[in-house]
């Protein structure tokens, strides 16, 4: 048998029991009904959300947030196997403690998987990889799955609800009142190897302790996933897809809410750092902007100092200059005293008013018209 590829699928869960119907279309559409075989409880009740968690537009906002900053990136391989994309990323995240059911409670068996076409897991190794990846479950969460790849015969078996009642008759054979196990019926329909259906119905204590419906939908996510990846054959899809989502679900992980609060705290609390280091670089520069201003000012008012320094220093230096120039002398008509004259210019007595002359050398005369 082959698998084909396809991105969509409905979703039916139970108390008991959890489904997926994959088909190859880009739709996807999802239905939910709760019923128990331990409980009279039951309800009913349909929603959007992809994985089997409630949704809304805020969720769809977180995932684009996530998306994001996830930017395409590829993720952590299996084993050192292979790298994951984004989709794997984005499988339901496991945000409930969890702990491993006591082996008290889950007595193994020897019997692994069922294949009722014969040539699901034929290949070489294909035993080997599958039990292995059924094991590393086990040993993850305390519960034994065992698998069932229903064949031709289970024609009648279409509907979600008809593969749960098949699978509570089926658990109840292989394991009576052994409440640690769990069922996984996988049933590709017959000539259209792109479409199945897959139903996880684990016993009352395997459900309450660990594969509650979250932990169901994670199992069935990593189905969902690998089964579109054609690179892997049927014994290797399935160890993948038992070992990472026993790994997952043991592993409390953010939501994709509480990452997308997460994102937009972060995302807020950069713009507030760069707007804080805007105004501090404004800031920064408002002050070294005052404080040229202030230097230029000083250096200013220390020119304007500087220069009228020089300015009363030539002044000064000009009158002692002149000061030199002037001579004290007598008049010689009426004799006043220390009557100062400069030098090569004619004064005159403050006294008498008689013209005296002061030559270079400081001699004095008196001159009265062209006569000296």
């Amino acid at each position: 048998m082959g698998r084909g590829g396809g991105g969509g699928g409905s979703h039916s869960s139970s108390h008991h029991s959890s489904s997926h119907t994959h088909h190859a279309s880009s739709s996807h559409s999802h239905s939910y009904s709760s019923s128990s075989s331990h409980s009279s409880r039951s309800s009913r009740y349909s929603g959007g959300s992809s994985g089997g968690s409630g949704g809304g537009c805020f969720s769809t906002i977180v995932t684009l947030i996530i998306i994001a900053i996830i930017g395409g990136s590829v993720y952590y391989g299996i084993d050192g196997e292979l790298p994951q994309p984004v989709q794997y990323f984005l499988i339901e995240r496991s945000t409930i403690d969890r702990e491993v059911l006591p082996s008290s409670k889950c007595t193994p068996i020897d019997v692994w998987y069922q294949d009722d076409w014969g040539d699901w897991i034929d290949e070489e190794g294909e035993e080997e990889a599958l039990i292995d990846g059924m094991k590393a479950f086990y040993e993850s969460t305390g519960i034994q799955p065992y698998l069932w790849i229903t064949g031709e015969d289970g024609g009648q078996y279409k509907s979600p609800e008809s593969v749960e009642e098949l699978a509570e008759a089926k658990y109840k054979e292989m394991f009576g009142i052994d409440e640690g196990h769990m069922i996984v019926i996988f049933r590709e329909y017959p000539n259209n190897s792109s479409e199945y259906i897959c139903t996880v119905t684990p016993g009352y204590d395997a459900e309450t302790q660990v594969m509650d419906e979250q932990a169901r939908e994670i199992l069935l996510g990593f189905i969902d996933y690998y089964y579109t990846d054609t690179e892997l054959n049927e014994g290797y899809f399935f160890k993948y897809s038992f070992k990472n989502a026993g790994e997952r679900i043991m592993q409390k992980q953010l939501s994709f809410r509480q990452m997308g609060i997460i994102a937009v705290v972060a995302v807020i609390l950069v713009i507030g750092l760069v707007i804080v280091a805007n105004i501090v670089k404004k800031r920064k520069i408002a002050v070294a902007k005052q404080k040229t201003l202030q230097a230029q000012e000083q250096a200013k008012q220390a020119k304007a100092v500087a220069l009228q320094k020089k300015t009363d220093f030539d002044r000064k230096q000009y009158e002692d200059n002149l000061e030199t120039q002037y001579v004290a002398v007598n008049c010689p008509n009426c004799g006043a005293s220390n009557i100062k004259i400069r030098k090569t210019t004619v004064g005159y007595c403050d006294y008498c008013g008689t013209a005296i002359k002061v030559d270079k050398n400081g001699n004095v005369a008196i001159t009265s018209g062209d006569q000296t």
